[in-house]
């Protein structure tokens, strides 16, 4: 059980990270921010790539990699759109539904049902989504779900979970085959790379001030900690495990929400997030039976 505390921090990352990732987006770009929170990680990984040394490379971890950072170039940037359009504790726990998403593919293709813990998963994440709207219940049972619909970072977000249940594949499968640490650098570089253009479109339409770009080398710290623990959490377990770990996060989104972004509705949202972890604990336990 040595990977729980590491999975703990990817947690704290997971949170602190995203935070950061939209009080930034009132500064800078969306893009700016989507490219400094991946690529200012370089620095911290490759220090502790440099003390570790280079691992052997499988040849299953190029095609891993640049298909994990082609899904990502698409999913981080919406998700830091979505952050930037609503609330936090509105948008971060929808990602609970990437374990949930990575299940409906099996029900068409292998026809593989799931058995109770995995409807148990279920019903616990769409209940705790529905509950983040109860403050809506007085316009009727529908409430909530219209005013999930009708919240375009909410919205945005379950559509990140989808392409995340993508990118976790390869992810593990790229972390295998090299190390937590080579893994991080060379993806870090290599999104840096691809998604240069944009960022270099994003700064212009929106130039960043000095004073702010201290801020954008802190955001790629927090993002190192939270990549860096979770690829090593996932070389140690079931990368569902240390998913559901780090998505324990989402509570503390909400209370990061309410404290430094003044949102309201405390009670509600964080009901729903607590359902939604909880659901993505046992879909966890499903998926690594």
């Amino acid at each position: 059980m040595s990977w729980v505390p590491i999975a703990i921090v990817t947690a704290v990352g997971f949170a602190s990270s995203n935070s950061y990732a939209k009080a930034l987006s009132g500064r800078a770009h969306v893009y700016v921010v989507t490219w400094a929170m991946l690529t200012l990680s370089i620095p911290w990984s490759a220090i502790l790539l440099a003390r570790q040394g280079l691992p052997p490379v499988g040849d299953e971890f190029l095609k891993a990699a640049l298909i994990s950072v082609a899904v990502n170039m698409v999913g981080t940037t919406l998700s830091v759109k979505a952050l930037s359009l609503s609330p936090l504790s509105l948008t971060i726990p929808f990602l609970a539904f990437t374990p949930l998403f990575m299940i409906v593919p099996s029900w068409f293709v292998l026809r593989e049902a799931p058995d109770a813990l995995g409807l148990t998963g279920i019903v616990l994440i769409v209940a705790g989504g529905y509950s983040m709207h109860l403050d809506k219940i007085r316009g009727g049972l529908l409430a909530p779900i219209k005013a999930i619909a009708s919240e375009k970072g909410s919205m945005i977000m379950l559509l990140v979970a989808a392409i995340w249940s993508i990118s976790a594949v390869y992810d593990k499968v790229a972390t295998v085959a090299s190390s937590p640490y080579y893994y991080t650098t060379f993806f870090s570089a290599a999104f840096g790379v691809l998604y240069a253009p944009f960022m270099i479109y994003g700064a212009r339409k929106r130039p960043v001030a000095a004073r702010d770009v201290p801020r954008l080398f802190l955001l790629g710290l927090l993002f190192a900690v939270m990549v860096l623990s979770q690829f090593t959490a996932i070389e140690m377990t079931v990368a569902s495990y240390v998913i559901a770990i780090k998505r324990a996060g989402m509570v503390l989104s909400v209370v990061f929400g309410y404290v430094f972004f003044k949102e309201r509705h405390l009670r509600a949202r964080l009901t729903g997030a607590v359902l939604m972890t909880a659901g993505v604990f046992v879909l966890s336990l499903h998926n690594g039976a």
